[in-house]
């Protein structure tokens, strides 16, 4: 990791936000789960606490500033083998600032951060390019290139073809609602494993992962699902256990159902995209309690980078709950992959789906299921999913949400 120090230079080409813009993105940040504080650090908190400024680029932090007393700064960059910071503080600076720009609709900027004991931060300042102000809280998508015109015009690059893979979760649990371990049945890796968690200073691994192989096809990664699922039955040998998932069907440990993907680029718009036209459906058929999973877990737009060169999207609550809700998540998000450039809806952009979203309001998301519906429906292989997307809008239509507390097996055909 490169380090130098260097005398301060402002970076002319960012500049604050300002007015109501302020007022605007210090709601959405705070709505959206990260600490800030905009424009009100105090002349001591300046002085006496440590001060990071974060220069992002396209879902990257290209280098982080740290304010020196004297009025210096030394600047980190990134690993150029890995692009990976070293440090842990790094890292967590770069998540936060990464996860701030997104939540107010860019990608480019600087993030000024205050760090705080415990692994805590504030973020104090957001810098943009003149002009981009004006997308916090617009409303309108911006095109990009999807998967499919990056593959097909010859002035870019090859890349390999689009595959996706998942982890969801599923607890185990007694009739009387205790948990039991998935660490008592099955090891942490392999296809079918145990995940960690850190819970009350100690690591343990109370949750069930699959961990399918990915698949080109989403149907194939569905029977590949089924498989993981088959295998989880052979090692989870008590059977008087139920298997239940969804987003909180335990309170201490939400679940996830993260989608993997690769040969597909990670950028903004395909992350608006995975929120507007995946997320928002499920904050509909999500059981009512579910929401308490947000803005901790479950935010718009988290992403993880993975060393085989692709990113997992991990704001879904896991959607092991039912059949349906697996097969809908899976093609919707193989969708919107392959064909970001046409799913150009941004509700969430506007404050009204914002808060929707995070409160668990479905009566005012159900306003945006007409639109996604056509949207979907006007895509070249919609018809090769439009039988559960389908049902899944009759579903939401209806205001019927699934069932966290129910045992899985059944609906799996895993018998009890």
């Amino acid at each position: 990791m490169a380090q130098f120090k260097v005398e301060p230079v402002a970076v002319k080409e960012y500049v604050p936000l300002k007015g109501a813009a302020v007022l605007l993105a210090q709601a959405r940040l705070i709505r959206s789960g990260i600490p800030c504080s905009l424009g009100l650090s105090t002349v001591e908190e300046k002085h006496f606490t440590a001060r990071y400024a974060v220069h992002v680029e396209g879902l990257s932090a290209v280098s982080i500033r740290s304010y020196q007393l004297g009025g210096s700064e030394v600047i980190f960059e990134p690993d150029p083998e890995n692009g990976r910071y070293e440090d842990g503080l790094h890292r967590r600076l770069e998540k936060a600032a990464l996860r701030s720009l997104y939540t107010l609709g860019v990608d480019e900027g600087e993030v000024i951060i205050t760090a705080r004991p415990g692994r805590r931060y504030v973020v104090e300042g957001v810098r943009m390019k003149a002009g981009r102000n004006k997308t916090v809280m617009s409303a309108k998508g911006q095109q990009a290139a999807g998967f499919h015109a990056h593959n097909e015009d010859s002035e870019f690059p090859w890349t390999p073809p689009l595959l996706m893979g998942m982890d969801p979760e599923f607890v185990l649990m007694k009739d009387n609602g205790d948990i039991v371990y998935a660490s008592e049945f099955m090891e942490r890796g392999g296809s079918v494993g145990s995940d960690a968690v850190r819970y009350r200073g100690e690591v343990i691994y109370p949750i069930a992962e699959l961990r399918p192989l990915p698949r080109a096809r989403p149907k194939e990664l569905v029977i590949e699902m089924q498989k993981a699922l088959r295998q989880a039955q052979s090692l989870i040998t008590d059977h008087s256990l139920t298997w239940r998932a969804g987003a909180l069907p335990y309170g201490d440990f939400p679940l996830g159902g993260h989608i993997h993907f690769s040969g597909v680029p990670l950028s903004l718009s395909l992350l608006q995209t995975l929120d507007n036209y995946l997320a928002l459906p499920l904050a509909l058929l999500e059981d009512p309690k579910g929401r308490l999973r947000r803005p901790r877990y479950g935010y718009l737009g988290d992403f993880r980078r993975q060393p085989y060169g692709g990113f997992e999207y991990r704001t879904l609550p896991s959607f092991l709950v039912s059949p349906l809700v697996a097969k809908v998540s899976l093609y919707v998000a193989y969708l919107a992959a392959r064909y970001s450039d046409r799913l150009l809806a941004r509700p969430f952009n506007t404050e009204r789906y914002h808060r929707a979203y995070y409160e668990g309001d479905k009566s005012v998301l159900q306003e945006c299921i007409a639109g996604w519906h056509r949207d979907l429906s006007a895509l070249p292989e919609y018809s090769d999913f439009a039988r559960e997307i389908e049902l899944a809008l009759a579903h939401m239509e209806a205001g019927r949400v699934w069932d966290e507390s129910r045992d899985i097996r059944p609906l799996w055909n895993i018998p009890v």
